[in-house]
């Protein structure tokens, strides 16, 4: 997970479990990609746009993975 994903995760209070994968293993796809309770949220512009958007906090604190 790129350094600036964790940076603001870890800002709004969320510490996440990040996968690493061999180049090999991840056939092609936008790495590093992000889920937050299952869903997809994409890579670093879908994290940013939740943030911005004031709906990051939200969907974390739906998924449990912060506390108020």
């Amino acid at each position: 997970m790129s350094h600036v994903m964790k940076r603001l995760l870890a800002a709004v209070g969320a510490h996440p479990a990040a996968i690493e994968l061999e180049e090999a293993d991840a056939g092609g796809t936008g790495l590093p990609t992000l889920f937050v309770g299952g869903a997809a949220v994409g890579g670093l512009e879908g994290l940013m746009s939740l943030h911005l958007r004031g709906r990051l906090v939200p969907m974390l604190l739906e998924a449990g993975a912060v506390r108020c």
